[in-house]
């Protein structure tokens, strides 16, 4: 059985950057630029491999992907289940797909865990075997235990070149940002530092809710009929 999913493709690409932008009390200005991005590697490899993608340099974009899962981003590892599942970049692997795409389903975002489950109904016996065993290998080196700290450091060693008060207070700090058209503007030192973008607990509290808005709608992801008798998707391990 095959499934295909290139609109789910096509639809996550557009969801890539808008959404961590989309809510009213987000500046669009601030968390869309060159400096923000850069100093969140999950948001920089993220972006990286979504222009790798679009210019079809398609090995490129799942370096990037992979690098940005390994600072927990979840919509790169969905991106990059979808290339193996297609055999983009890489040969096709629809075993190694499902595993790629249960790492992405690991906080529960809709789409991403009802792409799994329609992944594993397209797997045969042996394959699903096989995504269970390289599953284990994928959540040992990206899985959010291990991956969260790892962007944790970084988002602290980033707010630490805060200039202004020990106590985390900016003051009047202004900080230069250089904006998506690359013209460069003053924002609020108070807003760029505002904590739900860089203490990490709160980070990770923006990220989901971000990701729980943009999935309100319908991803069709292709026809798939379940099986009678089909057992379903085991829980990550």
């Amino acid at each position: 059985m095959t499934t295909s999913i290139g609109s789910f493709a096509f639809s996550l690409l557009l969801a890539l950057a808008p959404a961590m932008a989309s809510a009213q009390d987000d500046d669009p200005l601030i968390v869309g630029s060159e400096n923000f991005v850069k100093s969140h590697p999950d948001l920089d490899w993220r972006n990286q491999g979504e222009l790798a993608y679009n210019d079809k340099r398609y090995a490129a974009a799942i370096d990037a992907f992979r690098s940005a899962a390994r600072y927990a981003d979840k919509p790169s590892a969905a991106m990059l289940a979808t290339m193996l599942w297609n055999g983009e970049g890489a040969p096709v692997d629809h075993a190694l797909a499902y595993a790629w795409m249960d790492l992405a389903a690991e906080r529960g975002y809709r789409d991403f865990a009802l792409t799994r489950e329609r992944f594993w109904l397209g797997l045969n016996a042996d394959e699903r075997k096989r995504a269970l065993d390289v599953g284990k290998g994928i959540y040992d080196e990206y899985g959010d235990q291990i991956a969260k700290p790892r962007l944790a450091s970084e988002l602290r060693r980033a707010r630490l070149k805060i200039t202004g008060s020990h106590l985390g207070r900016t003051g009047n700090l202004v900080v230069r940002v250089k904006g998506p058209d690359g013209r460069l503007r003053d924002v609020d030192g108070s807003l760029y530092y505002s904590s739900r973008y860089w203490k990490p607990e709160l980070y990770w509290q923006w990220v989901d809710k971000k990701w729980q808005e943009q999935q309100q709608g319908h991803v069709d992801v292709g026809p798939l009929k379940a099986v009678p008798g089909e057992t379903p998707p085991p829980a990550h391990p």
